[in-house]
């Protein structure tokens, strides 16, 4: 199965989403798989439906990391996803899936941008 990866907020010690929940909580459990509530969602204009965003690598979203100006602590997760497709209009390389499992964080705040 192919790995992906995921920017997470890290707060305490726990595997937060950065925006919308997951029943009813933000906490990201780990080793575990998840189901995206499918919906339409807007991003300011362009409608899509809704699922897990990931990156194909790790340099990947260390520099998409550079964007955010939420400077609360991030963390990037190794992933397994399942019904993958790319997110439309978006200019970076941004994927969305209907399944997700978290591997293990890969990398910290702590380990600084590069």
């Amino acid at each position: 199965m192919r790995k992906w990866y995921k920017i997470v907020d890290l707060v305490k010690g726990d595997v937060k989403t950065l925006f919308h929940g997951l029943n009813g909580s933000r906490v990201l459990p780990l080793q575990v798989w998840m189901q995206a509530e499918m919906k339409p969602v807007s991003d300011g204009g362009t409608i899509y439906t809704s699922g897990w965003h990931i990156i194909p690598s790790l340099e990947e979203c260390i520099k998409y990391l550079e964007k955010f100006q939420n400077k609360d602590p991030k963390a990037v997760v190794l992933c397994y996803a399942k019904n993958v497709w790319p997110k439309a209009h978006s200019p970076s390389n941004i994927y969305l899936s209907e399944h997700l499992y978290i591997k293990k964080i890969v990398w910290t705040h702590e380990d600084g941008l590069q």
